[in-house]
């Protein structure tokens, strides 16, 4: 056997190793994202309201320490029977980074508009809510995060028309891509 065969041999070793390694540990204070998602939104109050409709929302997130994750979202929920409802939103929540799957659970504040037609004109109202948030996201890849988030968002103030709902429930299905702080 020849002297550079066992130095191939271990120069392809450590080459391998170092192929073969898993990539540094990104934490979520370095990471950011945009998302988009898409659900079903219930408006809860009196009989009379449109209580079923789809929400989509925009949004994006800073990852604040290993664990917690600030998040601004605006969203659009359509009710059917003259109902509409935007969000203007921020929330903290706290992961716990469980390899592929990762649970979360937070609080958060709104801003929430609505457009009512009562059948004798439309009305624009307008109140703040607050809203808890759990969710799972899958992460798919470094770059890709599959995620369903439920939020109940409660109306302290209600609106000026009781007609309206004091509680919105919304539960919807998120695509974020990752980005890497610098």
């Amino acid at each position: 056997m020849s002297r550079t065969a066992p130095t191939l041999v271990a120069l392809g070793l450590v080459a391998l190793a170092a192929v073969a390694a898993p990539s540094p540990a990104q934490a979520y204070e370095d990471q950011a994202t945009l998302f988009v998602d898409l659900g079903y939104a219930a408006a809860l109050g009196e009989d009379s309201l449109p209580t079923h409709g789809i929400v989509g929302g925009l949004g994006g997130s800073w990852g604040l320490t290993d664990a917690w994750t600030l998040r601004g979202r605006l969203a659009w929920a359509g009710h059917p029977r003259d109902l509409q409802m935007g969000t203007l939103g921020v929330e903290v929540f706290y992961m716990l980074d469980i390899l592929e799957l990762v649970p979360f659970a937070g609080l958060g504040v709104d801003g929430i508009v609505t457009i009512a037609d009562d059948g004798t004109g439309s009305s624009i109202g307008g109140t703040f809510a607050i809203h808890a948030v759990v969710g799972l996201d899958w992460l798919i890849s470094r770059r890709f995060i599959l995620g369903l988030d439920i939020r109940p968002h409660l109306l302290p103030l209600g609106f000026s028309d009781d007609a309206l709902p004091t509680i919105v429930l919304s539960a919807g299905i998120r695509l974020s891509v990752v980005f890497d702080r610098f």
